[in-house]
């Protein structure tokens, strides 16, 4: 069997976690509620049912947190994805495919938004398979996702994982795997318990 690579897809690929913070804050703000950034960035990494049942508690919400979490994302607005791609992923995604490399995505989004990205970057061809939220029972930091995607390869570990937030690094250090972390440095994300930390994604191709 081919070595592979896992890669997250938000924050790693895209910069869709800036988008996404930025209408959450604002959906909030619009409704007299104001959440710290530090706060916003702790649940980095988490899907968006699991943060609004965090934040519910956080504010100390009474009325139906479901009500609330539905008018979001019927007010939810998507990013063009090829304005938010982090500098170097393609180039970095064709050459480790190239190289005889097989590339999985591990996400929590849905797999529809999965498929849009993959599509409008054209890195489609070179995904051997991705997994969204629909795909797991619990998502990161659950280490399912990962675990799945060992099992269906047939018990070999990847190469690494790549990941950038706190939550996705201990769903991929709890399956056993080694992790390399991209930081942005957008946000201060906890990532002490990754193996390595690059900050260009160009810097992968230095460890295959």
């Amino acid at each position: 069997m081919k070595p592979y690579i896992i890669f997250d897809m938000d924050g790693v690929i895209i910069d869709s976690e800036s988008w996404y913070m930025n209408q959450l804050r604002n959906f909030f703000v619009s409704r007299g509620y104001v959440i710290p950034e530090k706060k916003l960035e702790e649940i980095l990494g988490l899907n968006t049912k699991d943060i609004f049942d965090i934040l519910k508690e956080y504010i100390n919400y009474q009325g139906n947190i479901q009500y609330l979490f539905e008018k979001y994302l019927q007010e939810l607005k998507f990013p063009n994805y090829q304005q938010i791609v982090f500098p170097n992923v393609q180039q970095c995604i064709e050459t480790i495919f190239q190289k005889n490399i097989d590339i999985i995505i591990a996400s929590s989004s849905p797999r529809k938004i999965i498929k849009q990205v993959l599509t409008d970057l054209n890195l489609d061809k070179y995904i051997l398979f991705y997994m969204g939220k629909e795909d797991v029972k619990k998502t990161k930091p659950s280490p399912e996702v990962y675990k799945i995607i060992v099992r269906q390869q047939k018990y070999q570990k990847p190469l690494f994982v790549v990941e950038d937030s706190t939550f996705g690094i201990q769903a991929a250090k709890m399956a056993g795997l080694e992790v390399v972390a991209y930081y942005s440095g957008k946000f201060q994300n906890n990532q002490s318990q990754s193996d390595i930390i690059i900050t260009n994604h160009m810097q992968l191709l230095k460890l295959l």
